[in-house]
C-alpha cells in the first residue's frame, strides 16, 4: 500500500507533517526553514494530490529536497548564519542527539549535508541524490566524499571531549 492508506491530501498532512519537518530540518540545518520547506512541501502535495496520490511520502521528500537544493544555489555565495534556530524544541532533537555529530553537520556546507542526510540516515543511492539535484552522480560522490573527511576531521578532534563525558 503505497499511500499508506490515506483518503485525501489533508489526512496525510495532518499524519505526516511533523516527520516531514523533521526530515526537512536534517536537510537544511534550520528550524525556521525546516518549518517552511515541510509547508511548501504540503501544500505541493495537495495541489497535486491526483498525481501525488500514489506515494505522496516519496513526493513530499522530492519537494524539499528540490526546494532547499534551489535555495542553496541562489546563496551560494553567502552562508548564513541562523544562531537563534538553536532552539531547545528542535524537530530533529530526538534524530540527532549526539552533540558532537550535530556540530559536524552544522559545519558542513548545504550541498554536503543534504548528500550526508539523504545518502546516510535516509539511505538514497548516488544516483537518486543526483536526479534530485539535477547534478551528475560523479558531483554527488565526490560531496559526500567531501563530507566524510570534514566529518572525520571534526570528530577526531572531538573524541577525547565525548570520551571523557563518559565518565
Amino acid at each position: 500500500m503505497a499511500d499508506g492508506g490515506f483518503g485525501d491530501a489533508e489526512e496525510f498532512a495532518r499524519a505526516r507533517l511533523d516527520p516531514l519537518r523533521r526530515f526537512a530540518y536534517l536537510i537544511c540545518g534550520s528550524a525556521a526553514e525546516a518549518d517552511d520547506l515541510a509547508q511548501i512541501a504540503m501544500i505541493e502535495v495537495w495541489q497535486r494530490w491526483s498525481r501525488a496520490r500514489e506515494n505522496p511520502e516519496a513526493y513530499a521528500r522530492q519537494v524539499i529536497v528540490t526546494r532547499n537544493v534551489s535555495r542553496w544555489r541562489r546563496w551560494r555565495r553567502e552562508v548564513p548564519r541562523h544562531d537563534a534556530d538553536a532552539r531547545p524544541d528542535d524537530p530533529a532533537g530526538p534524530v540527532v542527539d549526539n552533540g558532537a555529530l550535530w556540530q559536524a553537520l552544522q559545519e558542513l556546507g548545504r550541498p554536503e549535508r543534504s548528500v550526508v542526510v539523504l545518502h546516510v540516515l535516509y539511505r538514497y543511492t548516488f544516483q537518486e541524490i543526483a536526479a534530485m539535484f539535477g547534478e551528475p552522480a560523479g558531483t554527488v560522490s565526490s560531496r559526500y566524499a567531501r563530507a566524510r573527511r570534514s566529518l572525520r576531521a571534526h570528530l577526531s578532534t572531538a573524541r577525547p571531549a565525548m570520551r571523557s563525558g563518559r565518565g
